[in-house]
């Protein structure tokens, strides 16, 4: 399922987003499962909380990357929704 714009996205129960105490990388963790994480993947899923939408989490992005909102829309679209669809984050 591709993402709509005006959906707000969050991670699903049970998952957590945090950074690893020894290496200070960011790491996804659910179940018995860690992912380590690059500094992009970390910053898309931080802010899926539930009270963004995704075209707010892209014009986030963008502002604080000094992007185009168009540039950003395809790669995290397609980022949320691959975590989506692994049920790492869910629709609201």
């Amino acid at each position: 399922m591709k993402p709509a714009p005006d959906q707000r996205p969050r991670l699903t129960q049970g998952v957590r987003l945090q950074m690893d105490m020894l290496t200070g990388n960011p790491v996804l963790l659910y179940q018995e499962t860690v992912i380590l994480m690059n500094q992009t993947g970390y910053e898309v899923l931080r802010r899926c909380d539930g009270t963004q939408t995704l075209s707010e989490i892209i014009s986030s992005l963008a502002r604080e990357y000094q992007m185009t909102e168009s540039t950003l829309f395809q790669d995290v679209s397609q980022y949320v929704g691959a975590m989506n669809q692994k049920g790492l984050v869910e629709w609201l």
